[in-house]
């Protein structure tokens, strides 16, 4: 009698496949994630419409289609998604997946999903130019720690930001899983 699977595992690190051992998928790196980073930096000065898959970087962009152009020139791609249908896709694919804060540190070019809006996490240091925004909460200086598309009322251009001074409500993280191939099989 042939064998059975009765259940498998989307958060497993590896799976038995036609008797191969193969490595099931992996989060992206620190280093990788400052490859997104790095990436968004570029997009920097690009004014703000809500154009979604048709942002282009320098022209105009919305924070999902600068979000989905920045992760596909950084080698991570993923087809556009509405900030509305990010979460969906993230739970249905498994390309992203989602991070618990409290229980994993957040790591660069994690994705910050609030309701309607999303950033990319950019921990920058304190030797960063990017670092300093001039930015106050409650009189407490806060320091930017994402890039962000800004809606056409602020007037302000794509670039780095403040989580906290940005938006208040809580948000979700995601980080991008890079998904096995059949290279990844022993």
């Amino acid at each position: 009698m042939d064998p059975v699977t009765l259940s498998s595992s989307a958060t497993s690190d590896t799976t038995i496949t036609a008797g191969k051992d193969c490595t099931a998928g992996r989060f992206i790196t620190e280093d990788e994630g400052w490859k997104v980073v790095n990436v968004a930096a570029t997009w920097e000065g690009t004014p703000y419409r809500m154009v979604g898959a048709a942002s282009e970087k320098s022209v105009l962009g919305d924070c999902s289609g600068s979000t989905n152009k920045i992760y596909v020139e950084a080698g991570f791609p993923y087809p556009y998604q509405t900030t509305a249908s990010f979460a969906a896709f993230a739970r249905t694919t498994n390309r992203f997946r989602k991070i618990d804060p409290a229980k994993q540190k957040l790591q660069a070019g994690d994705v910050l999903l609030w309701d309607g809006h999303m950033a990319i996490y950019a921990p920058f240091t304190p030797d960063s130019p990017k670092y300093d925004g001039n930015l106050y909460k409650r009189g407490q200086k806060k320091y930017n720690n994402m890039y962000t598309a800004f809606n056409g009322r602020t007037h302000h251009p794509y670039g780095p930001y403040n989580i906290e001074v940005f938006r208040s409500d809580p948000y979700t993280v995601y980080r991008y899983y890079i998904l096995p191939s059949a290279d990844d099989c022993k």
